[in-house]
C-alpha cells in the first residue's frame, strides 16, 4: 500500500458508518482520489493512539457488504488471504499534517484473532444514511432463451457463415471460462459440466438469432444463469467504465480469470475487425426485466482496456535446472541437443559461450549415446496478449563418463 498522510485521513470522506460509539468504530471512507476504504476499530494501544484495521476495497465489495451479500467476517478474511489488510495506528495528539501514518500488513506473524469479529454478522445500519440495511439479491438472467443481434455498418440482414460461426464459438467459450471462474470460486473446482448452446429461432430485424444454455435441467448453483450474468456485465463495463474501474474488477475483485478475459478479448475482437456491433438481450428470470449490452463501434477503443491488463500479465523469466539423462542427439553445426530423462526427453540449443568453445576447444566433445549432467537454462515466455507460451532449453554445461 502507498504511504497514507495525516492530511489523506482528514480529507477523507466517511460515507458509510456500521457501528459508531462516541466516535466510528466502523465504517467505510472515501480519499480526495475516489479511492474506498475499509476502516475497523481494534483498541487504543497508549494515550490516545488507536489501532485499526485498514485497506483499500472495491466498489465491488462496498456494495456487496452494505447489500449483505457479504459478511463482515468474509471480507476480512478474504482481505487477509489477499494481503490486502493493514494495521493502522492514528495518533490523535499529532498535529503535522503532512506526517506518515504508521501502517503495517498483517501477516501470521502480527495477526490477533481477536482484532477479529467474536461472531460473524451482516452490516444492518447505516449512520451516514441513516438507514436500515436489508439483503438485496440480483435478479440473474435468464439462460434458457436470451438473443443476439449482430449488425454490420449497412444494416446488411446478413452474416459470413465462417464469422457467425466463430462468433458463436467465442461466445459459447466466453460463457464456459465464465463458468470455470464461477465454478472455482464456489466448489473449488472448475465447472463440471460444459454450457453448450442451442439455436432457438432466427428474427428477420438486422442478423439476429434466439440462443439457450444446455443442459436445461435445474442446476442447484445456477452457474449457466450466473455465467451470462457476469457475461453481460463484463460487455456493459467495457462499454460504460471508465479503465481504472475495469482493471480494478478484474485486478482486484478477481471476477474474470485470464482465461475469460483471453476469450471475451477474442470475441469482441473479432467483432471490431469485421466492423460489426453485437447485442445481447435478455429477460431476468424472477421479475422478467429486459436487459441488455452491446459492444459497437463507440466502445471499439475500450478493447485495449483488456488488451492492456492482458499485457500486464505477460511474463519471460529464466531458471536454472540440473538434470542427469541419456543424450540421445547433438549437432555442433546447427547447434541442437536432445537429453533422455526420466520425465521424458527434452531439446534445446546449446549457449553462445559453450557453442563457442565446442568449436575452439579440441578436448570438449560430446559423446553420444551416452549419459550426461547437464546444466540447463530453462526461458519460460507467456504472452496473453497473442496467447503464445514457449519455454526453451538451453544447454551452458555438461559432463560426461570418459
Amino acid at each position: 500500500m502507498k504511504t497514507i498522510k495525516y492530511s489523506d485521513l482528514e480529507q477523507s470522506e466517511i460515507i458509510h458508518t456500521f457501528e459508531y460509539y462516541d466516535f466510528p468504530l466502523f465504517f467505510i471512507s472515501k480519499s480526495p482520489y475516489g479511492e474506498l476504504f475499509l476502516n475497523y476499530y481494534i483498541e487504543e494501544i497508549e494515550e490516545n493512539v488507536d489501532k485499526w484495521l485498514f485497506s483499500k476495497i472495491t466498489n465491488k465489495e462496498r456494495k456487496d457488504l452494505i447489500e449483505q451479500r457479504l459478511s463482515v467476517s468474509n471480507l476480512l478474511n478474504r482481505l487477509l488471504k489477499k494481503q490486502r489488510l493493514y494495521h493502522l495506528y492514528v495518533d490523535s495528539n499529532l498535529n503535522q499534517p503532512n506526517e506518515e501514518v504508521n501502517i503495517e500488513l498483517v501477516n501470521s506473524s502480527n495477526f490477533d484473532p481477536e482484532s477479529f469479529p467474536e461472531e460473524d454478522f451482516f452490516v444492518e445500519f447505516d449512520y451516514v444514511t441513516k438507514r436500515n440495511l436489508v439483503r438485496i439479491e440480483h435478479d440473474l438472467i435468464d439462460s434458457s432463451r436470451f438473443k443476439i443481434v449482430l449488425k454490420d455498418p449497412n444494416n446488411s440482414h446478413d452474416i459470413g457463415l465462417d464469422l457467425f460461426i466463430e462468433v458463436l464459438s467465442n461466445l459459447k467459450k466466453s460463457i464456459n471460462d465464465i463458468a470455470n471462474d464461477i465454478g472455482s470460486k464456489l466448489i473449488g473446482e472448475k465447472s463440471s459440466y460444459p454450457i453448450n448452446l442451442r439455436v432457438d429461432s432466427f428474427q428477420p430485424s438486422s442478423f439476429g438469432v434466439w440462443l439457450r444454455t444446455e443442459p436445461l435441467e435445474a442446476d442447484l448453483f445456477e452457474v449457466p444463469e450466473k455465467s451470462l450474468n457476469n457475461l453481460f456485465e463484463l460487455i456493459d463495463d467495457i462499454e460504460h467504465k471508465n479503465p481504472s474501474e475495469i482493471e480494478e474488477q478484474i485486478e482486484i475483485d478477481e471476477e474474470y480469470s485470464l482465461e475469460t478475459i483471453k476469450s471475451v478479448k477474442k470475441l469482441l475482437k473479432d467483432i471490431k475487425e469485421n466492423e460489426f456491433s453485437i447485442k445481447l438481450e435478455a429477460t431476468t428470470k424472477s421479475d422478467k426485466l429486459h436487459k441488455q449490452v452491446k459492444f459497437d463501434k463507440d466502445s471499439y477503443n475500450k478493447l485495449d482496456i483488456l488488451t492492456n491488463i492482458l499485457r500486464k500479465k505477460n511474463e519471460k523469466y529464466t531458471e536454472k535446472i540440473e538434470l542427469e539423462g541419456l543424450l540421445t542427439s547433438v549437432n555442433t553445426i546447427n547447434n541442437n541437443f536432445r537429453i533422455s530423462t526420466g520425465n521424458g526427453e527434452i531439446g534445446g540449443r546449446m549457449s553462445k559461450d559453450l557453442f563457442k568453445r565446442l568449436k575452439n576447444d579440441q578436448n570438449i566433445k560430446f559423446r553420444v549415446p551416452s549419459l550426461i549432467k547437464a546444466t540447463i537454462e530453462k526461458e519460460i515466455i507467456n504472452d496473453y496478449v497473442e496467447d503464445e507460451h514457449s519455454q526453451k532449453f538451453i544447454l551452458v554445461h555438461f559432463e560426461q563418463p570418459e
